[in-house]
Order: C-alpha cells, then sequence, then structure tokens
C-alpha cells in the first residue's frame, strides 16, 4: 500500500531512503502536463520539470503540511515556467499541429480513423485557426484555456496551480472562450462580409 500524499511528503522532508523518488515517481507526469499547459514545447515542459525537481529537493525541509504536497509543487512549478516565459517572449512558441503527439493530454482535435483526406484537411485547418486564437491571448488567459481545455485540469486543480483564487481562474477562462470564440468567428466569416 503506498502512503498518502502527506506521509510521503513528510518521509522527503526526513530525507528517508527512497522518498524523493517515489515522490518524482507520483507527481512528475502531473507536473509535466501543467508544465507544458504554459509553456507548450515538449522539450522545453520536459527541462521545467526537472528544474523543477532539483528546486522542491533543495526546499523540501520549508514544505509545510497546511497545503497539499501537490500543490506546493505546482506552485514551485508555475513560477518557474513563468520565468521562463519572460525569458522567451521574443521566441515563437512551437505549434499546436507540432506538439499534439507530444502532449500528454486527451487529443481533443484528433481525428476518427475512418477520416477522409478531406475531413483531415478540415481538421488541421481548424486546429491552425484554434492555434492562431489561442496564441492571441494574453499569457494568463492561455495558459488557464490551455490547462482547462488541453489538460482538462479542473478550475480548482487550476487555481491550485497558478495559485490564485477560483474565481479569478473562472474569469480568464470565460474571457479567454469568449476571446477564442470571437476569433474563430472572424477567421470564418468570408472574405467582404461586414465585420
Amino acid at each position: 500500500m503506498q502512503p498518502d500524499d502527506f506521509a510521503m511528503m513528510e518521509a522527503v522532508r526526513a530525507d528517508r531512503e527512497g522518498a524523493f523518488e517515489s515522490f518524482v515517481e507520483r507527481y512528475q507526469k502531473r507536473l509535466y502536463r501543467l508544465a507544458w499547459g504554459y509553456l507548450r514545447n515538449h522539450e522545453d515542459a520536459l527541462d521545467a520539470v526537472q528544474e523543477t525537481m532539483v528546486k522542491i529537493y533543495r526546499a523540501r525541509r520549508s514544505y509545510r503540511p497546511e497545503s497539499h504536497p501537490f500543490t506546493w509543487a505546482s506552485r514551485i512549478l508555475a513560477n518557474h515556467c513563468l520565468d521562463q516565459l519572460r525569458r522567451r517572449r521574443a521566441r515563437p512558441s512551437e505549434s499546436l499541429e507540432a506538439t499534439q503527439q507530444a502532449s500528454p493530454g486527451r487529443d481533443l482535435l484528433a481525428g476518427d480513423a475512418r477520416d477522409t483526406p478531406e475531413r483531415h484537411q478540415e481538421q488541421s485547418e481548424f486546429r491552425k485557426m484554434i492555434e492562431t486564437a489561442v496564441a492571441e491571448l494574453p499569457e494568463s488567459q492561455r495558459a488557464v484555456f490551455v490547462l482547462r481545455h488541453f489538460e482538462e485540469m479542473s478550475l480548482e486543480e487550476i487555481a491550485a496551480a497558478r495559485g490564485c483564487a477560483l474565481g479569478t481562474v473562472k474569469s480568464s477562462l470565460h474571457r479567454a472562450a469568449g476571446a477564442v470564440r470571437d476569433q474563430l468567428v472572424r477567421q470564418r466569416r468570408p472574405v467582404g462580409e461586414a465585420r
């Protein structure tokens, strides 16, 4: 039987043999999904998780059991990813189409194996439209939108990961969804139609 998360974290704080390895094994995939949600790049997300694990190990004794260990780890990761985003603002992000297989979340845009070439083309065009719409969102809205719709995280998980109130997540998600919807409508309008 596995120890619960709090008991595992207590073992990590006490430097018990194998405890940190258990921590990594239990949380690395979830942390990767969070990192990918922020960075939208497979290699950058892997690097972020690795660097965050080092930070977590160094800070293990500062953990306090008032918060869940994953929430604590998520905040460390979120801060690291936000620092990375600030450093790379000029570098273009990887396209959604290029990262579909790298994303650990369910592929919301995947087609059926029986798709025709025409349907595949439509899906490819739709992916590009969504990519364009999401890329135009402000950084905070984009992160919330990706975590919710591509990583299928609950609103509570997003709030914990971003270290903000649930109401802030709901508001950001509502604004992001509206902006994406408006952008998709604009992209689908025939040329010359009144805007």
